[in-house]
């Protein structure tokens, strides 16, 4: 048991060498591969380190970047002042003051410059609750992205002490992996078969790297593809998929786009899976052809109004919706259109300006 080791290995200096160091890490190295939820995560964590350390109170929070705010996945023991004080809009101001939305070592509170009282989460919410000491750690996963905030408490002035922080400094990667959303978004992202690229973009448009899959420029922060994808997804929950032209080495070619739904606003900024992967059979149509479906696909449907919007003739269009509804097995436009929003046989007209 970790308790029985942690008992014989507990010295007053500790480094990540150290046998027991090297036990917690594997079995908080087990729990981020789990299959359990990020929360179920976090607390199977905290009861992990409840059996080495001692403290009264623990927190683990995710960030929100865009929003500047940490939201709790797990608490234990009498966390309620931590969760009061970060509901607080100027909470995450106060944190980065402390630098703890960097990459830095862990902060124990009595390091912390001035007087505990003159610091507004422990005058006005930790102080009051009778906690004397703490620790806060920023978490970073090993690829150096910033994930959330683990917080402990304790009534006892001399815990968590030196040889803690030194405990938790050694393994807040660790917890950052398990508590990184980006890997359950890559293991769920894998139904999509031969993609060969991927990003997970964010609600504000940003892109964050998705674990087993190289970017592209075509999923560049502004690309079009990108915000044609956080545009549908709006509509067609949980998941959309179309194609959008590429540059290749025998000139533009087609690939196909899927974007699949992971937003959880309670939690973070992380929105969707957009991936890249071969086109697929087009059913003989051409790229003219796809981007008149896609035109459809927008309510575009008057042969005045489609013409004009590809620099077409009216005949050309004629025959691309003849071949389009012979093509899907399709009686009439409705139907064709219909077939072709779902199969992604289609070409949006926004995602024709790719970056």
């Amino acid at each position: 048991m970790v308790a029985e080791w942690w008992t014989k290995e507990r010295t007053a200096v500790m480094s990540w060498r150290e046998p027991g160091v090297q036990e917690l890490r594997l079995q908080l190295a087990r729990l981020a591969a789990s299959s359990g939820t990020v929360q179920e995560r976090a607390a199977e964590i905290l009861e992990l380190l409840g059996r080495v350390l001692e403290f009264d109170a623990g927190w683990l929070a995710v960030r929100d970047p865009e929003r500047r705010r940490h939201f709790p996945l797990a608490t234990t023991g009498d966390a309620a002042p931590l969760r009061d004080y970060f509901d607080r809009p100027e909470a995450d101001a106060d944190v980065d003051e402390l630098g703890l939305n960097r990459r830095r070592p862990p902060m124990l509170a009595s390091e912390i410059p001035g007087p505990l009282s003159e610091v507004r989460a422990w005058a006005d919410h930790l102080l009051p609750a009778g906690f004397r000491q703490g620790l806060a750690a920023g978490l970073f996963t090993n690829g150096g992205r910033h994930v959330g905030l683990l917080g402990l408490l304790s009534a006892d002035p001399s815990r968590p002490s030196p040889a803690d922080r030194r405990v938790i400094a050694a393994v807040t990667a660790v917890i950052a992996d398990a508590l990184d959303r980006t890997r359950d978004i890559a293991e769920t992202a894998r139904i999509i078969e031969r993609a060969n690229a991927g990003v997970v973009l964010s609600r504000g448009g940003d892109v964050v790297p998705l674990p087993g899959l190289p970017d592209d420029p075509l999923l560049a922060t502004g690309s079009s593809i990108l915000a044609v994808a956080a545009e549908e997804l709006i509509i067609s929950r949980p998941y959309t998929t179309f194609l959008a032209p590429s540059v290749g080495d025998d000139g533009e070619q087609l690939i196909r786009v899927t974007a699949l739904d992971f937003a959880r606003p309670d939690l973070d900024h992380l929105s969707a899976a957009v991936l890249l992967s071969p086109p697929g059979d087009l059913c003989g149509l051409t790229v003219f052809d796809l981007r008149v479906l896609g035109l459809l696909g927008q309510g575009v449907a008057a042969i005045a109004d489609i013409g004009p919007a590809l620099h077409m003739a009216e005949p050309a269009v004629v025959d691309s919706l003849e071949r389009c509804c012979a093509a899907l097995r399709a009686a009439d436009l409705t139907i064709a259109t219909l077939r072709a929003m779902r199969r992604g046989l289609r070409v949006p007209p926004g995602a024709i300006r790719v970056t």
